[in-house]
């Protein structure tokens, strides 16, 4: 695993300097919070952090380059880059004096997760999970299904092209389906890389960022003739309402359920255990 870290920030300051005083925000700050950062949970704390001036108070960790993108609106935040392992993010957690870790990571992010509980256990730093709420749906046509293996198995009794919806990192499971899917995923080098090394033809890949409507959802069905959509439960967030929505129009869906079940706070809850922190 990649563990290299890559420190990217609109501000022209050392890294840590304030942590005694720092003039963009409204106080004195003796510890730091370190924030895992997904594409919508973190970007909707840095929205938050901005707002109340204290962006130079808090890291905020994100895997790839494209996530470093996804936060360009937010000027002077502090990025760091990089997929880190635990060890690497024991380092991190011993490089600065944080006070508090925020993990909005994806809700499919197993295994950064349960890194990040296992490193902030043993630095001893207080971790929160922010929980993104899962979508509801009680449709006819709507499958679920534990993994990626078992959708596979299941779209191998199948007829028909199946949009898949999942990511780009779980692509090369659907190998055996690869003539039958279309890929829709983020607009990255490295997507597109792991939908090539899964078979999948250049006609077949949408590089795009969500979420989308279901008008867009069911235009995409269409243009590309798919019977099935196959997705995650990510919630109103992840546009998850307006796919399952297709069952009204006759399509089929496979739901990958969530990998377990989680315990943490929501968006408001953590905004609330920040302002804590910070003694405001």
């Amino acid at each position: 695993m990649d563990t290299k870290i890559s420190k990217k920030t609109a501000c022209a300051t050392p890294r840590f300097d304030c942590i005694d005083h720092c003039p963009d925000c409204n106080f004195q700050c003796n510890q730091k919070i370190l924030v895992f950062a997904g594409t919508f949970e973190g970007h909707e704390l840095a929205k938050y952090f901005d707002q109340r001036g204290w962006n130079r108070c808090a890291d905020f960790c994100v895997a790839t380059e494209y996530g470093t993108e996804t936060f360009s609106d937010i000027k002077g935040l502090s990025i760091i880059e990089g997929r880190l392992n635990e060890a690497a993010m024991e380092e991190l957690l011993k490089s600065g004096p944080y006070g508090l870790v925020v993990d909005a990571t994806h809700p499919y992010a197993k295994a950064v997760t349960e890194n990040l509980q296992k490193a902030c256990q043993i630095s001893h730093v207080e971790y929160v999970r922010l929980l993104r709420r899962e979508g509801f749906f009680d449709y006819e046509g709507v499958n679920t299904v534990e993994s990626a293996e078992e959708a596979v198995a299941y779209l191998l009794e199948t007829e028909g092209k199946i949009l898949l919806t999942t990511g780009s990192k779980e692509l090369s499971k659907y190998r055996r389906l690869s003539d039958r899917i279309v890929a829709r995923v983020l607009p990255s080098q490295d997507s597109l890389r792991l939908c090539f090394d899964a078979g999948i033809p250049a006609k077949n890949i949408i590089c795009m960022q969500g979420p989308f409507t279901k008008e867009m959802n069911l235009a995409t069905m269409e243009q590309y003739g798919c019977k099935w959509l196959v997705t995650k439960n990510t919630g109103k967030p992840g546009g998850f309402d307006d796919k399952v929505r297709l069952c009204e129009e006759g399509y089929r869906i496979i739901v990958i359920g969530r990998p377990q079940a989680e315990t943490g706070l929501s968006l408001e809850e953590v905004k609330e255990r920040v302002e804590a922190f910070y003694g405001e």
